[in-house]
């Protein structure tokens, strides 16, 4: 998958600095089009009942990070031929998944117009992308230099 642990540990930065500052984006972009208006719900009673829905989506979302980021068995035969690929691929699984979080957070802030959605789901995953990034970093401790 990479000729070299350096371009993986180039590429893997590129991502998780790319889902980091995405969040920011969502909440621009979210205040810019609910600024002064209500959400595009026609009924605002959905709201309740759909951010109850995306915390047990989260909830079961942080226990598949958790897994594949703790995990021993995930990808362990790649992990004997191509361990830096398994590396970037736990990684990246990782982080498109706490990414998530933020587009739950995009989708109660434009239906409700209430930008605190967006704001408390970023954070959500801007922590899961902390850990997932320490992991990333314990993992690569673990790697051959070769």
């Amino acid at each position: 998958m990479f000729p070299d642990k350096a371009k993986m540990v180039r590429n893997a930065n590129a991502i998780l600095l790319m889902f980091a500052v995405a969040p920011v984006v969502y909440l621009v972009l979210a205040a810019l089009v609910t600024f002064g208006k209500g959400g595009f719900a026609r009924d605002q009673n959905i709201i309740p009942v759909l951010f109850f829905a995306f915390v047990v989506v989260s909830l079961v979302n942080i226990g598949i990070i958790v897994f594949v980021q703790t995990s021993k068995s995930i990808m362990s035969e790649r992990g004997r031929y191509d361990p830096v690929g398994r590396t970037y691929l736990i990684m990246s699984t990782g982080a498109v998944l706490a990414e998530a979080y933020t587009i739950y957070g995009l989708v109660l802030t434009l239906l409700s117009g209430s930008i605190f959605y967006a704001i408390g789901f970023s954070f959500v995953a801007w922590a899961c992308l902390w850990w997932v990034r320490a992991r990333f970093k314990m993992n690569l401790g673990k790697l051959p230099d070769a």
